[in-house]
């Protein structure tokens, strides 16, 4: 009965050299959901053994290009596949110009399987998906284009605790996320700048590592992963040692890593 965040990468706005766009698996008791889709997400998925044909749900926090650059290759591979299951891509407004764009000039006739975009929109946590083995609540976050973190609560299995994982990239920091989000067992948080550079994650809409740790504390979280790193830093333990020195259970979401919650029986 898994369920685990894998990391297909840590990187923000450009790649480097060992350090892929911001992307993530999570199952859920063997359904798998993507969250986001930058450049190079469907070579991640290869490289660590998921298969393109288990995910039927994408997730994108929003439009700008580190996020969704993956999403016609991804759909592209698929089609050459012969998929012939559903896909459903739930994203801010304007992503269906996208999807226009793609089979007006990739795909050459119809496509083997249908896709569908589900809006995302609102000023308050909404439901977006109700599915077999979760829920999925969007959550407004604070950027500069529309953007929204997401929010899955686990659907109980007989005398067990329900369990939860909160994605939120790319924002400022949000009021009132710590109260949308109480007591969740994941919180991926963007960390994109360090506190030193409070200046420039303020210009950008942005996080620190500090802001993420501080969203973890007041949310009561049991885990922070951290990622989203600004290409401006070589070198990332920095990040860890600053969320941690808030919130010490913290870890960094590299490139690979893979993030579980056990399930805790009810007494």
């Amino acid at each position: 009965m898994p369920l685990t965040l894998t990391s297909l990468g840590s990187a923000a706005a450009l790649p480097l050299k060992e350090s892929y766009f911001t992307a993530h698996v999570l199952n859920v008791r063997g359904r798998l959901f993507l969250l986001d889709c930058g450049e190079g997400t469907q070579l991640r998925l290869r490289q660590l053994g998921i298969s393109l044909g288990a995910i039927d749900n994408i997730f994108l926090t929003h439009l700008h290009g580190d996020h969704v650059f993956g999403i016609f290759g991804l759909l592209s591979s698929m089609h050459l596949l012969e998929r012939t299951a559903p896909m459903h891509i739930f994203a801010p407004g304007g992503f269906e110009k996208m999807l226009e764009f793609y089979f007006s000039r990739f795909v050459n006739g119809p496509s083997s399987f249908p896709v569908t975009h589900h809006l995302v929109s609102g000023d308050r946590p909404a439901l977006l998906l109700d599915g077999p083995t979760a829920r999925v609540y969007s959550l407004p976050l604070h950027h500069s284009v529309p953007a929204y973190g997401y929010l899955f609560r686990e659907k109980k299995v007989r005398r067990s605790e329900a369990r939860s994982v909160a994605y939120c990239t790319d924002t400022a920091p949000v009021a009132d996320l710590p109260a949308w989000i109480n007591g969740v067992d994941i919180l991926f948080h963007e960390a994109t700048f360090l506190e030193q550079d409070k200046c420039s994650a303020e210009k950008y809409l942005h996080s620190t590592a500090a802001d993420a740790a501080r969203c973890a504390l007041e949310s009561g979280a049991h885990r922070l992963v951290i990622g989203h790193f600004s290409s401006r830093y070589k070198e990332t333990p920095a990040f860890l040692a600053e969320a941690r020195a808030i919130f010490p259970a913290t870890e960094a979401g590299y490139e690979g890593s893979v993030f579980s919650v056990p399930r805790s029986a009810i007494t």
